[in-house]
């Protein structure tokens, strides 16, 4: 199952676009709305513990400053 969040402002700044995917912790096989509610992988027939593979994309850089030799 993946889960994507969108980028938005939030108090304490900016919180970046990610996903997040819950794979099954036995045969790393992405979970589906079935299997999370049986709690079993249809994959390897495995109870599944979460694990979770997660995604970043950088939505804005920092400003930055540059100096030239000689000026001021």
């Amino acid at each position: 199952m993946k889960t994507t969040f969108e980028a938005k402002n939030t108090a304490l700044g900016i919180e970046p676009r990610h996903e997040v995917e819950i794979l099954c912790s036995n045969c790393k096989d992405p979970v589906s709305a079935l299997e999370e509610s049986s709690g079993v992988c249809t994959n390897c027939g495995e109870p599944w513990a979460p694990l979770q593979n997660v995604s970043i994309w950088v939505t804005t850089l920092p400003a930055a400053g540059a100096k030239t030799w000689g000026s001021e």
